[in-house]
C-alpha cells in the first residue's frame, strides 16, 4: 500500500491497530471479497453466502455498534477491504470500537471478512450492514 495514499492518511490515527495489505495481498483479498458482492444490489452475494442479517442504522452508531458486538464474536483477524489496493488486517474487536471511525468519514463501501471463521460483512455508504457466512470457506 502507497502511504501516500489518501485512505492511509485518513486512517494515519489508528496506525497502531492497522496493517495496510501489500499489492499481492491485497488483490488476493480483492477477490475474495468480489466472491461475496452481490452483482444485483449493494450487499452479499446471496449464492456465496449464508445466514445473512441486514441492519439500517441511518445516523444511529450505537444501535450500530451493538448489533456488531452481537455478531462479530471473539477477537478474530479481519480484512478490510475498501478497493483492489486499499485492504488492511485488524482485530475483530478493534473494528467493532471504531467502525464508525473507519467507515463514516470516507462514505464508501467495505467488504469485510475474517480470516478465522466463514464470518463477512458489507458496510453500505448509507451506514447499513450486512453480515453473514461465507458458504465457501478455506
Amino acid at each position: 500500500m502507497n502511504t501516500a495514499h489518501w485512505r492511509v492518511q485518513e486512517l494515519q490515527h489508528h496506525s497502531a491497530d492497522i496493517a495496510w495489505l501489500n499489492a499481492e495481498d491485497a488483490r488476493r483479498a480483492y477477490e475474495i471479497a468480489g466472491l461475496h458482492d452481490s452483482r444485483t444490489h449493494l450487499g452479499l452475494n446471496v449464492n456465496t453466502v449464508d445466514s445473512i442479517e441486514r441492519l439500517a442504522s441511518g445516523e444511529d452508531a450505537a444501535i450500530a455498534s451493538k448489533w456488531l458486538r452481537a455478531r462479530v464474536l471473539g477477537n478474530q483477524q479481519l480484512i478490510v477491504v475498501f478497493g483492489e489496493d486499499e485492504c488492511f488486517l485488524c482485530s475483530s474487536v478493534f473494528l467493532v470500537e471504531n467502525w464508525s471511525d473507519i467507515f463514516v468519514p470516507s462514505r464508501d463501501d467495505a467488504m469485510v471478512y475474517s480470516k478465522d471463521t466463514p464470518l463477512i460483512l458489507f458496510y453500505c455508504h448509507e451506514n447499513e450492514f450486512e453480515v453473514g457466512q461465507r458458504i465457501i470457506f478455506d
